[in-house]
Protein backbone atom coordinates (compact mmCIF):
# COMPACT_ATOMS: atom_id res chain seq x y z
CA UNK A 1 0.00 0.00 0.00
CA UNK A 2 1.40 3.25 -0.95
CA UNK A 3 0.42 6.64 0.45
CA UNK A 4 0.07 9.39 -2.24
CA UNK A 5 0.18 13.09 -0.38
CA UNK A 6 -2.43 15.53 -2.10
CA UNK A 7 -1.80 18.85 -2.86
CA UNK A 8 -5.44 21.02 -3.96
CA UNK A 9 -4.25 24.40 -5.54
CA UNK A 10 -6.16 27.31 -5.07
CA UNK A 11 -4.26 31.22 -5.83
CA UNK A 12 -1.19 29.53 -5.65
CA UNK A 13 -1.86 28.20 -2.48
CA UNK A 14 -2.52 24.93 -0.70
CA UNK A 15 -6.02 24.49 0.51
CA UNK A 16 -7.29 22.06 2.99
CA UNK A 17 -10.46 20.11 1.00
CA UNK A 18 -13.98 19.00 2.51
CA UNK A 19 -16.90 17.76 0.80
CA UNK A 20 -16.03 18.74 -2.30
CA UNK A 21 -17.53 22.40 -1.56
CA UNK A 22 -14.52 24.32 -3.03
CA UNK A 23 -16.14 27.52 -1.93
CA UNK A 24 -15.73 26.45 1.11
CA UNK A 25 -11.83 25.74 0.68
CA UNK A 26 -9.35 27.80 2.58
CA UNK A 27 -5.31 28.04 2.93
CA UNK A 28 -3.92 25.27 4.99
CA UNK A 29 -2.94 26.29 9.12
CA UNK A 30 -2.32 22.68 10.33
CA UNK A 31 -0.26 20.45 12.82
CA UNK A 32 2.23 19.59 10.11
CA UNK A 33 2.69 22.60 8.23
CA UNK A 34 1.31 26.17 9.14
CA UNK A 35 2.60 27.57 6.16
CA UNK A 36 0.29 27.09 2.95
CA UNK A 37 3.07 27.67 0.23
CA UNK A 38 3.00 24.38 -1.96
CA UNK A 39 6.71 24.30 -1.48
CA UNK A 40 6.79 24.66 2.46
CA UNK A 41 4.09 21.60 1.80
CA UNK A 42 5.27 19.63 0.12
CA UNK A 43 8.34 19.60 1.76
CA UNK A 44 7.12 19.26 5.19
CA UNK A 45 5.55 15.94 3.91
CA UNK A 46 8.79 15.06 2.66
CA UNK A 47 10.09 15.43 6.20
CA UNK A 48 7.88 12.61 7.67
CA UNK A 49 8.33 9.97 4.85
CA UNK A 50 10.17 9.94 1.73
CA UNK A 51 6.85 9.94 -0.84
CA UNK A 52 7.92 9.83 -4.11
CA UNK A 53 4.10 10.24 -5.56
CA UNK A 54 2.53 13.15 -4.70
CA UNK A 55 -1.34 14.18 -6.41
CA UNK A 56 -1.59 17.70 -7.58
CA UNK A 57 -5.30 19.25 -8.38
CA UNK A 58 -5.24 22.28 -9.62
CA UNK A 59 -8.36 23.70 -8.67
CA UNK A 60 -8.43 27.26 -10.33
CA UNK A 61 -7.68 25.36 -13.82
CA UNK A 62 -10.52 22.92 -13.09
CA UNK A 63 -12.66 25.24 -12.10
CA UNK A 64 -12.15 27.44 -15.44
CA UNK A 65 -10.15 30.29 -13.63
CA UNK A 66 -6.27 31.05 -14.39
CA UNK A 67 -3.84 28.03 -13.90
CA UNK A 68 -1.36 27.52 -11.28
CA UNK A 69 0.78 25.79 -14.00
CA UNK A 70 4.16 27.27 -13.71
CA UNK A 71 3.90 26.55 -10.26
CA UNK A 72 3.59 23.06 -10.54
CA UNK A 73 5.61 22.86 -14.12
CA UNK A 74 8.77 24.36 -10.76
CA UNK A 75 7.79 21.87 -8.55
CA UNK A 76 8.95 19.22 -10.88
CA UNK A 77 11.66 20.81 -11.67
CA UNK A 78 12.39 20.91 -8.21
CA UNK A 79 11.82 17.46 -7.29
CA UNK A 80 13.11 15.48 -10.27
CA UNK A 81 13.02 12.39 -8.21
CA UNK A 82 9.38 12.60 -7.61
CA UNK A 83 6.59 11.89 -9.69
CA UNK A 84 3.55 14.31 -9.78
CA UNK A 85 0.05 12.71 -10.56
CA UNK A 86 -1.82 16.07 -12.40
CA UNK A 87 -5.22 16.69 -12.96
CA UNK A 88 -6.06 20.52 -13.88
CA UNK A 89 -9.53 20.24 -15.91
CA UNK A 90 -7.90 18.68 -19.15
CA UNK A 91 -10.33 18.39 -21.93
CA UNK A 92 -7.79 19.34 -25.10
CA UNK A 93 -4.38 18.95 -26.36
CA UNK A 94 -3.67 22.44 -26.22
CA UNK A 95 -4.10 22.09 -22.01
CA UNK A 96 -1.45 19.50 -22.04
CA UNK A 97 1.80 21.17 -23.67
CA UNK A 98 2.81 23.32 -21.14
CA UNK A 99 3.88 20.51 -19.23
CA UNK A 100 4.87 18.40 -21.62
CA UNK A 101 8.27 18.79 -21.17
CA UNK A 102 8.85 17.95 -17.64
CA UNK A 103 8.88 13.81 -17.89
CA UNK A 104 8.19 13.36 -14.10
CA UNK A 105 4.99 15.18 -14.52
CA UNK A 106 1.83 12.27 -15.18
CA UNK A 107 -1.75 13.67 -16.67
CA UNK A 108 -4.66 12.77 -14.52
CA UNK A 109 -7.66 13.00 -16.87
CA UNK A 110 -10.80 13.88 -14.63
CA UNK A 111 -14.02 13.15 -15.72
CA UNK A 112 -15.83 15.97 -14.26
CA UNK A 113 -13.71 17.87 -17.10
CA UNK A 114 -14.77 15.99 -19.78
CA UNK A 115 -17.82 16.73 -21.94
CA UNK A 116 -18.42 13.88 -24.08
CA UNK A 117 -17.36 10.23 -24.64
CA UNK A 118 -15.62 11.73 -27.85
CA UNK A 119 -13.65 14.23 -25.96
CA UNK A 120 -11.86 11.33 -23.85
CA UNK A 121 -11.60 9.06 -27.21
CA UNK A 122 -9.86 11.82 -28.87
CA UNK A 123 -7.38 12.58 -25.70
CA UNK A 124 -6.61 9.17 -25.31
CA UNK A 125 -5.22 8.87 -29.13
CA UNK A 126 -2.67 11.88 -28.46
CA UNK A 127 0.63 10.65 -27.54
CA UNK A 128 1.20 13.17 -24.62
CA UNK A 129 -1.02 11.14 -22.61
CA UNK A 130 0.55 7.92 -22.45
CA UNK A 131 0.48 6.74 -19.61
CA UNK A 132 -2.14 8.70 -18.02
CA UNK A 133 -4.50 8.03 -14.97
CA UNK A 134 -8.31 8.59 -15.58
CA UNK A 135 -9.99 9.87 -12.46
CA UNK A 136 -13.95 9.01 -11.98
CA UNK A 137 -14.98 12.07 -10.45
CA UNK A 138 -18.21 11.63 -8.27
CA UNK A 139 -20.13 13.29 -5.68
CA UNK A 140 -23.39 13.53 -4.22
CA UNK A 141 -23.92 9.93 -5.18
CA UNK A 142 -23.65 11.27 -8.62
CA UNK A 143 -21.19 10.50 -11.64
CA UNK A 144 -19.20 13.96 -12.67
CA UNK A 145 -18.65 14.95 -16.29
CA UNK A 146 -19.97 12.50 -19.34
CA UNK A 147 -21.66 9.80 -17.54
CA UNK A 148 -21.01 7.67 -21.01
CA UNK A 149 -17.46 6.69 -19.24
CA UNK A 150 -18.23 5.19 -16.32
CA UNK A 151 -20.14 2.80 -18.86
CA UNK A 152 -16.97 1.83 -21.03
CA UNK A 153 -14.39 0.12 -18.47
CA UNK A 154 -12.27 -0.89 -22.21
CA UNK A 155 -11.05 2.69 -22.80
CA UNK A 156 -10.03 3.03 -19.34
CA UNK A 157 -5.99 3.03 -18.80
CA UNK A 158 -4.70 0.59 -16.18
CA UNK A 159 -4.63 3.19 -13.56
CA UNK A 160 -8.18 4.91 -12.21
CA UNK A 161 -8.99 7.12 -9.46
CA UNK A 162 -12.30 6.30 -7.84
CA UNK A 163 -12.32 10.11 -6.68
CA UNK A 164 -15.56 10.54 -4.48
CA UNK A 165 -15.39 14.07 -3.48
CA UNK A 166 -17.98 13.89 -1.13
CA UNK A 167 -15.85 11.98 0.83
CA UNK A 168 -13.60 14.06 1.22
CA UNK A 169 -11.98 15.51 4.29
CA UNK A 170 -15.00 13.80 6.15
CA UNK A 171 -15.15 11.32 8.78
CA UNK A 172 -16.92 8.63 7.07
CA UNK A 173 -13.97 6.54 5.61
CA UNK A 174 -13.59 5.56 1.79
CA UNK A 175 -16.53 4.72 -0.56
CA UNK A 176 -15.41 1.19 -0.58
CA UNK A 177 -18.32 -0.24 -2.13
CA UNK A 178 -17.62 2.17 -5.46
CA UNK A 179 -14.14 1.22 -5.20
CA UNK A 180 -14.97 -2.52 -5.17
CA UNK A 181 -17.98 -1.57 -7.91
CA UNK A 182 -14.95 -0.20 -10.36
CA UNK A 183 -11.83 -3.65 -9.66
CA UNK A 184 -14.60 -5.80 -10.65
CA UNK A 185 -15.82 -3.73 -14.21
CA UNK A 186 -12.58 -4.63 -15.75
CA UNK A 187 -9.51 -7.00 -14.76
CA UNK A 188 -5.70 -5.55 -14.36
CA UNK A 189 -6.07 -2.33 -13.40
CA UNK A 190 -5.39 -0.06 -9.94
CA UNK A 191 -8.33 1.48 -8.01
CA UNK A 192 -6.86 3.99 -6.56
CA UNK A 193 -8.63 5.52 -3.31
CA UNK A 194 -9.78 9.21 -3.25
CA UNK A 195 -11.58 10.63 -0.42
CA UNK A 196 -12.42 9.50 2.99
CA UNK A 197 -9.20 8.14 4.43
CA UNK A 198 -9.28 8.64 8.37
CA UNK A 199 -6.33 6.68 9.57
CA UNK A 200 -4.22 3.64 8.90
CA UNK A 201 -7.25 1.25 9.58
CA UNK A 202 -8.74 2.58 6.45
CA UNK A 203 -5.82 1.91 4.51
CA UNK A 204 -5.15 -1.53 5.85
CA UNK A 205 -8.81 -2.62 4.96
CA UNK A 206 -8.26 -0.97 1.39
CA UNK A 207 -4.98 -3.08 1.12
CA UNK A 208 -7.31 -5.82 1.90
CA UNK A 209 -9.27 -5.09 -0.90
CA UNK A 210 -7.01 -5.21 -3.26
CA UNK A 211 -5.84 -1.27 -3.78
CA UNK A 212 -2.52 -0.14 -3.76
CA UNK A 213 -2.39 3.62 -3.34
CA UNK A 214 -4.59 6.02 -1.67
CA UNK A 215 -4.71 9.77 -2.05
CA UNK A 216 -4.30 11.40 1.63
CA UNK A 217 -4.39 14.70 2.85
CA UNK A 218 -6.38 15.67 5.99
CA UNK A 219 -5.16 12.42 7.42
CA UNK A 220 -1.59 13.67 7.29
CA UNK A 221 -2.51 17.38 8.40
CA UNK A 222 -3.86 16.07 11.45
CA UNK A 223 -1.47 13.63 12.32
CA UNK A 224 -3.58 11.06 12.52
CA UNK A 225 -1.68 9.05 9.86
CA UNK A 226 1.75 8.90 11.44
CA UNK A 227 5.58 8.46 10.54
CA UNK A 228 5.20 4.96 12.57
CA UNK A 229 1.70 3.90 10.18
CA UNK A 230 3.13 4.97 7.02
CA UNK A 231 6.44 3.09 7.88
CA UNK A 232 4.45 0.25 8.47
CA UNK A 233 2.15 0.51 5.19
CA UNK A 234 5.49 -0.05 3.09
Amino acid sequence: MRVIPVLDLVDGLVVLASGGKRDSYRPIDTPLCPDPSPARVLQSMLEIFPFDIFYIADLDAIEGRLSNANLVVSLAQTHRDIEFWFDAGFGDRKDLIHYAKSSNIRFVIGSESLHSLQAYSVLCRDPLLRGHILSLDRKDGLELGSSDIINEPHLWPDTVISMDLTQVGQAGGPNLARIRELSATRESIDVVAAGGVRDIRDLIQLNANGVKYALVATALHSGKLSQLDLARLR
